[in-house]
Order: C-alpha cells, then sequence, then structure tokens
C-alpha cells in the first residue's frame, strides 16, 4: 500500500529516500504537490525543526547548539501520506553530522511539529 523511491530533493542538492501511501498503482497529483511545498517551504520547516532538535539533544549534550542546520543536518528520508485524511501526518528524517549513528525523525502534523524520535 505504498512505494518507496529516491528522488532528487532541492533543498539539499541531493536525492532522498520516500515513501508513498498509496493505494492506487501509482502517486497522486496532490502528493506530488504536497511533496513540492515542502521542497518549497524547507527553511520554514527548518526554523520549526531546529529548536526540537536542540532541546532534545541536550538530553546528553548540556550545551548543544545547532550553528549551521544545513552544514549540520542532511534530510535523507521523507514520509508523504495519503492525503485523504485530515490534518496530514508525515515524517522528515535526518542525517547529522554530530552523531552519524543515529537518524532524528521529525513527526509532523501539517507543517507543524508533532514530536521528534532518536533512532540509532
Amino acid at each position: 500500500s505504498y512505494f518507496e523511491c529516491r528522488r532528487y530533493f532541492a533543498p539539499i542538492e541531493k536525492d532522498i529516500e520516500i515513501a508513498v501511501t498509496s493505494n492506487n498503482l501509482s502517486v497522486s497529483e496532490e502528493q506530488k504537490v504536497f511533496f513540492k511545498k515542502i521542497e518549497k517551504d524547507f527553511d520554514e520547516i527548518v526554523f520549526k525543526i531546529k529548536p526540537v532538535i536542540e532541546d532534545e539533544f541536550r538530553n546528553w549534550k548540556e550545551d548543544f547548539k545547532i550553528i549551521d542546520f544545513k552544514k549540520e543536518f542532511t534530510a535523507d528520508y521523507v514520509t508523504i501520506p495519503n492525503l485523504k485524511n485530515k490534518p496530514i501526518h508525515w515524517e522528515i528524517s535526518f542525517n547529522s553530522i554530530h552523531d552519524l549513528n543515529h537518524t532524528f525523525t521529525i513527526m509532523m502534523i501539517d507543517f507543524e511539529v508533532e514530536g521528534i524520535q532518536i533512532d540509532g
């Protein structure tokens, strides 16, 4: 019920992995538009994500501060849900130069941060 692929992601000028939920044989036009909105609004998304990552990181590095998000964190995975249900729950994951053994996954509702999960 979903597709996985790699696609160019303009904000990082590299391919990322994408998981798209779909009951059809293809990705909907609405899902394509949603992905393009993520690309277009990436700086605003990062602005909202940055303090959440800093707060979580401070659990083990007390004085942690992100200086240049785009140099320190790289998006590597995005989920695009079936967009029929509102609000839209989706995720974006990052790798970081600060901890190569962990992935930082941000859970989003529409374009607001819902939470963070660190795996590794």
